[in-house]
């Protein structure tokens, strides 16, 4: 993700547009590729010497500012050592031999001679412990590799591109994507990356087309950062619609725009073109599952809910001897206002398949968790819901119940 002062954008009208990159820029492929380059040359260098050789080149690029825009993508998708365990009490041990080797010197002494007598009274050679003096500090990590799959010029230039577009959507309202008539594979890997960035969705089927309201960071007063970072990587999916629309309202140094966005700017998913990835915890939970009585569907599939809505539900439960399907859809610490209106929704239109998994961090009162935990659609959870306590509520809800 880039930063502040790397953005690049044009607001005329109030509506912002991203100052983007030819995708074909002969010298920036070309700088791109020399910074791939320098990695693999700098393996096993320490970090603030990867850092001040990359500073140089794009410093030295006919445009340092989307030079150090680059070098900020390749820096975040890099692997640097951990500190051995240890290093700082084996630091205050050297500095006390150290200490101790110089109080015994006369006071005309060399620094040669000093470092010759702390020779010998380390237990490893004087060029090895410096070395390893520091080495738990950031700047002394030295680098591994990748993390993930090494990148191409071509892959570094496509996400400058859509970090561009991501920026400013740290600092938006509220964001609408409208997908154009598009393949329903494609609308439900949008929706399990929707999931998967733990967003909540007004989702409406309108002819053809597919419309999402998303909350912004900006449109709540906590955990605005770490919810403005979720928003921000599921735009990485959005550009697997192919033919697609988005709007959101942001804030800029000076007042408000309309970030504007289309299937007509340059912005590759860098996501593969399967149905996306699992996150850890759903996958654990479905290990939880691995039985003959139930069977889990991990792709969300978009569920009817109140007068007109739609709701996104994170997986379905279906019962295989029974045939029944229990959706779970969560609600996360920034969701209380989703949640309300979910609650609502199943107070005027009761639908008895759906469960409804709560983080705790939302019924902080002792009246409303009260309610919650009596509420017989509703599991609550911290961090993540277990298979323990789903497939309790599940049994409450007779879902295992053969049809009659």
């Amino acid at each position: 993700m880039l930063t502040r002062d790397l953005l690049a954008y044009r607001v005329r009208e109030g509506v912002l547009r991203p100052a983007y990159v030819k995708r074909d820029d002969a010298a920036l492929l070309a700088f791109a590729q020399e910074l791939l380059a320098e990695v693999e040359a700098s393996r096993g260098v320490m970090l603030d010497d990867v850092e001040e050789s990359f500073g140089l080149k794009a410093g030295a690029f006919t445009r340092p500012k989307v030079a150090r825009g680059l070098v900020k993508l390749l820096m975040d998708r890099l692997c640097f050592d951990e500190p051995s365990p240890g290093v700082s009490e084996a630091r205050w041990e050297r500095l006390k031999t150290a200490a101790s080797v110089l109080r015994t010197l006369p006071p005309d002494a060399t620094v040669e001679s000093y470092e010759a007598r702390l020779a010998q009274a380390l237990p490893a050679p004087l060029p090895e412990v410096r070395e390893a003096l520091y080495s738990d500090l950031p700047g002394h990590r030295r680098l591994v590799g990748w993390e993930g799959e090494p990148l191409t010029a071509q892959a570094l230039v496509d996400r400058y591109n859509l970090a561009l577009a991501q920026g400013p959507l740290l600092t938006a309202r509220r964001l609408t994507l409208r997908a154009l008539a598009p393949e329903l594979l494609r609308v439900r890997k949008v929706l399990r990356w929707l999931k998967f960035c733990r967003l909540v969705a007004e989702v409406r089927h309108v002819g053809e087309d597919w419309s999402l309201e998303v909350e912004g960071p900006g449109a709540m007063l906590a955990l605005q950062k770490k919810y403005g970072l979720q928003l921000a990587s599921f735009l990485s999916v959005v550009p697997v619609l192919v033919r697609w629309e988005l709007t959101a309202t942001v804030e800029t140094a000076r007042k408000h725009a309309t970030l504007a966005l289309s299937d007509k700017d340059p912005l590759v998913s860098p996501l593969p073109t399967s149905l996306g990835h699992v996150p850890e915890e759903v996958a654990s939970l479905a290990q939880g599952f691995e039985d003959e009585a139930w069977e889990l569907d991990l792709t969300p599939l978009p569920r009817h809910m109140g007068a007109s809505g739609l709701c996104v539900p994170d997986l379905t439960f279906r019962h295989r001897e029974s045939k029944r399907e229990v959706a779970l859809e969560l609600f996360h610490a920034w969701h209380a206002a989703p949640l309300t209106r979910r609650l609502a929704e199943l107070r005027s239109r009761p639908d008895h398949g759906l469960l409804l998994g709560v983080d705790r961090a939302l019924a902080k009162e002792s009246a409303e968790r009260e309610a919650l935990e009596a509420h017989p659609q509703v599991v609550l959870f911290n961090g993540f819901p277990s298979a323990k306590k789903l497939r309790e509520r599940l049994a409450k809800l007779g879902a295992e119940a053969p049809r009659r």
